[in-house]
Formats: structure tokens, C-alpha cells, sequence
């Protein structure tokens, strides 16, 4: 089966590309992104890209508030693949987003273009609710870290939305 899809492709002439990404520690993720944004995504349009070679997702989030930087109470985030029409593209490590997810998003910014996130789902930070009420930021399961944090390490634990604030405060201040 993989042989006929590998042969449909190269018939097609679609081509055939990989995503790389460079392991972030948190502090680099922090000060890498221009932005880190908390909010609730609104809307997810996918698109074809330019050069009509792939799809991307443009994902609208309206903003809770800003952990770093400000672009305003509703912004707009470029994300590799997706869906357009009756096609879609799945890039295999970046994230994938539905309407009304609650995120925490570090953000990379170059003059007017749309922001795009920084280590693809490295810089996605979901949100959940304790028992309490209390949200809370989870890290994402491929978050660098030398050596990989082990399963139950309190470094892969959820914080708390002001906790977590503080430790992006941290990070940017230990620049």
C-alpha cells in the first residue's frame, strides 16, 4: 500500500517535504517568541498556501490576555496544513486546532506578516480546569528538555495561569 501511494505522489509531481524543528528549552522558547498570547481560538480556515503546493490553516484567536508583546484583542496565526476544500494536508508535528480550544501561544512575528508559532507545537500550551475551576496550562508532550524529563517529573506537571505567567516572566527576564 505504501508503494501505490509513494507512486501516485511522484505521478501527481506533489512534492514531497519534511518539517524540521529545533528542540526549544522553555527559556529559549520565551525568548525566541515576540508574543505569547492566552486565548480561545475562534475560528480555523484552511487555505491553500501561494504557490498552490500545500494547505495551510489560518487559526483567528481571541485574546484573554498577553504574557509577553500585544497585537491586539483578536489575532490571526498561520499554521502548516490543514484543510481546503476536499483535500487535506497533514503535517506530521505540527499542531492542529478546532473552535474553542483555550491555548497559550508563542508567537514569532516578522514586519506585517502573520505571526506563526514558534517551534510549531512546541510553542502550544493547551488549557484545562481543575476540580476547582482553576485553569490551568499543561506543556506540550514534545517540550524539549536535556535530558528528556521523565513520565511523572514535576517539570511536566500543569501550572496554574499565574504561575505559569510568572515562569514566562522569569524566562524573559533571564535574558
Amino acid at each position: 500500500m505504501r508503494g501505490f501511494v509513494i507512486a501516485c505522489l511522484v505521478a501527481l509531481g506533489v512534492p514531497l517535504s519534511a518539517l524540521t524543528v529545533k528542540p526549544l528549552s522553555f527559556v529559549e522558547l520565551v525568548q525566541e517568541s515576540s508574543v505569547v498570547v492566552h486565548g480561545r481560538v475562534a475560528e480555523v480556515r484552511g487555505q491553500w498556501t501561494s504557490d498552490r503546493r500545500g494547505i495551510e490553516s489560518l487559526v483567528v484567536v481571541e485574546v484573554a490576555s498577553y504574557l509577553k508583546g500585544d497585537l491586539g484583542d483578536q489575532l490571526t496565526v498561520r499554521v502548516p496544513g490543514g484543510r481546503a476544500g476536499g483535500f487535506v494536508n497533514i503535517i506530521p508535528g505540527a499542531p492542529r486546532f478546532a473552535e474553542g480550544d483555550r491555548v497559550v501561544l508563542f508567537l514569532k512575528t516578522s514586519g506585517p506578516s502573520i505571526p506563526v508559532i514558534t517551534g510549531t507545537s512546541q510553542g502550544v500550551y493547551r488549557l484545562s480546569t481543575d476540580v476547582t475551576g482553576a485553569t490551568l496550562v499543561v506543556p506540550p508532550v514534545i517540550e524539549a528538555a536535556t535530558p528528556p524529563a521523565p513520565r511523572g517529573d514535576p517539570s511536566r506537571r500543569p501550572l496554574s495561569m499565574a504561575a505559569f505567567a510568572a515562569a514566562v516572566r522569569g524566562a524573559e527576564a533571564a535574558r
